[in-house]
């Protein structure tokens, strides 16, 4: 499908002449636009992955909300944190 998507982004149709002239539906090459783009930019969501807090000493999780909320746990317990932010 992304042969296709390659296609139609050269040929200078809109999707749906695109689509009736290959006999898809418009709904279905939009998913694989979607997918096609996400291949292109590789991935990348934004989101830098992150490492479990290591047990040493005294560690404490904090999260401060955009209101100046803040919520500190004195602990790496990422399920106790996980319960207090579910509450706020």
């Amino acid at each position: 499908m992304f042969t296709l998507v390659r296609q139609w982004r050269e040929s200078g149709l809109t999707r749906q002449e695109f689509c009736l002239q290959h006999g898809i539906t418009v709904g279905k090459f939009g998913y694989w636009i979607s997918r096609w783009k996400e291949d292109q930019s590789g991935g990348d969501n934004g989101f830098i992955p992150m490492g479990s807090p290591k047990r040493a000493g005294h560690c404490v999780l904090s999260v401060i909300y955009p209101n100046g909320v803040r919520l500190e746990v004195p602990s790496a317990d990422l399920g106790l944190l996980s319960s207090l932010i579910a509450l706020a």
